[in-house]
Parts: structure tokens; sequence; C-alpha cells
């Protein structure tokens, strides 16, 4: 703001303020989805591998009924982690 353009009356002093105040807070909070977003995204990932890991290891038994068990779990896994992210971008966006 220039000298020549500095408010003059309480009024136009608080409503500047007011501004510069809404306008940073919505620098922060557009900061602060950028960051959820990844945090999430990398959460997501971080459980995907996890369940390859989890899945690649019922690969190698040899027993069909553990199989059947960690596959079942790595689906299940999947399907929360997948439930879970989707609501959080939703409350994000």
């Amino acid at each position: 703001m220039a000298a020549s353009e500095a408010p003059t009356t309480p009024a136009q002093t608080f409503g500047a303020g007011y501004e510069q105040y809404k306008q940073f807070s919505d620098q922060v909070m557009d900061a602060a989805r950028k960051t959820g977003v990844q945090t999430v995204d990398a959460y997501q990932k971080a459980v995907e591998r996890a369940l390859e890991m989890e899945r690649k290891l019922g690969v190698a038994t040899k027993q069909d009924w553990l199989k059947g068990m960690i596959d079942s779990h790595a689906d299940m896994a999947h399907e929360l982690t997948t439930a879970y992210t989707s609501a959080v971008r939703s409350l994000l966006s």
C-alpha cells in the first residue's frame, strides 16, 4: 500500500488488516490441504507396498488355507485403506 492509499479511519484500518489476515489464512489452508493430500498419498502407497509383500508371502506358502487367509486379509486391508483414503480426500477437497 502506498502512503497516499493508507487507511485513514479506524474502519478502513480494520478492513485492511482483516483482508491481509484473510489472504494469509487462505494461503495457510491451501498449504495444509496440499500437505494433507501428500500425506494421504504416502500412507496409501506404504500400505499398498506392505500388502504387495504380504501377497508375495501368500504365493510363496505351500499351504492353501494359509494362502487363502493371507489373500483375504490383504483384500480386506486394501478395501479399508481405499475407503479411508477416499473419505479423507473428500474432506480435504
